[in-house]
């Protein structure tokens, strides 16, 4: 075999091993060159399809080995979002046994508090965040973000100006059959007062609360594809258990409230709309009388 021809060889072998296929290219055109006898254009051919070969398991490996990358990657987020999802899921159910324990303890001393649900909002809400801060996510993962905000807004107008209306339209009508009950005044004008403007921020911190924290946790760790609606369920369960103390009126009322709220939040999965539709809808039930009404129930 000519010497050049395996120096030409050696050349392009070597840069096949240090993985520049790029040289490949000269075995096609020394395949066509009338210098080389038959044995040596079949060893051309064999090399050219040997590198070919090597050239294409290469870049399947390559592939293979970000796939793998990723998957490892997503395996990593999935781990720490399960690790942030139960450590969440302990304090509730901790939250939840407090909460249980005061009111058991209070009914024993006969000892009437509409702070204590306050109490244990505060405590769970403390320890969510502490949680998450060291977990290293970001709150939008529990819906405290910006994004798709305006869409939130727009589809929850509808469902709450509805609900508003409903809620006027039952105070006329205890007005003109119950008035003993509710009174003769459509809105009570001493209820415009601060706690009117606390309920603000309140509706905000509940609904992270019930919807992008509890909400999202119990979401997160059932199975599909029912677990949107069993953690809306669960999730407004505990949103009215937390008013079980104040009456069982108002308690039934936040839960029905709630599974509107839970609904609206699987849309955009932003607390934004939700936030504005629970301060309306509460709101609008505080001016009207009917918190009073439903404490008494």
């Amino acid at each position: 075999m000519d010497k050049s021809l395996l120096k030409q060889l050696e050349a392009i072998i070597s840069s096949v091993i240090r993985g520049d296929y790029s040289k490949s290219v000269e075995m096609d055109q020394m395949q066509d060159s009338k210098n080389y006898t038959q044995e040596e254009v079949r060893l051309l051919k064999s090399l050219g399809f040997m590198s070919v070969k090597l050239e294409a398991r290469e870049f399947v490996l390559e592939k293979t080995i970000e796939s793998l990358k990723s998957r490892n990657a997503e395996l990593l987020e999935e781990k720490k979002k399960n690790n942030l999802f139960s450590n969440i899921f302990v304090s509730l159910f901790l939250s939840v046994s407090l909460y249980i324990f005061l009111i058991f303890l209070a009914d024993k001393l006969n000892y009437e508090s509409k702070n204590s649900a306050r109490i244990v909002e505060a405590i769970f809400l403390m320890v969510s965040i502490f949680i998450i801060r060291k977990s290293g996510f970001s709150f939008s993962l529990l819906g405290v973000t910006i994004d798709g905000a305006v869409e939130s807004i727009r589809r929850m107008l509808p469902g709450t100006l509805l609900a508003c209306g409903a809620l006027i339209l039952l105070k006329v009508f205890f007005i003109m059959f119950w008035s003993k009950k509710m009174g003769e005044e459509l809105f009570i004008m001493d209820n415009f007062n601060l706690i009117l403007l606390v309920y603000i921020p309140l509706a905000a911190l509940q609904e992270f609360i019930a919807r992008g924290v509890i909400q999202t946790t119990i979401e997160s760790v059932l199975d599909k594809p029912y677990a949107t609606i069993q953690a809306i369920i669960t999730a407004s369960a505990l949103f009215g258990l937390v008013h079980i103390q104040l009456s069982v009126g108002l308690a039934f009322a936040s839960f029905v409230c709630s599974l509107y709220w839970g609904y609206l939040y699987t849309q955009k999965r932003c607390l934004v709309g939700v936030s504005i539709s629970h301060f309306m809808v509460g709101g609008l039930a505080y001016v009207l009388g009917f918190w009073d009404y439903l404490y008494s129930i």
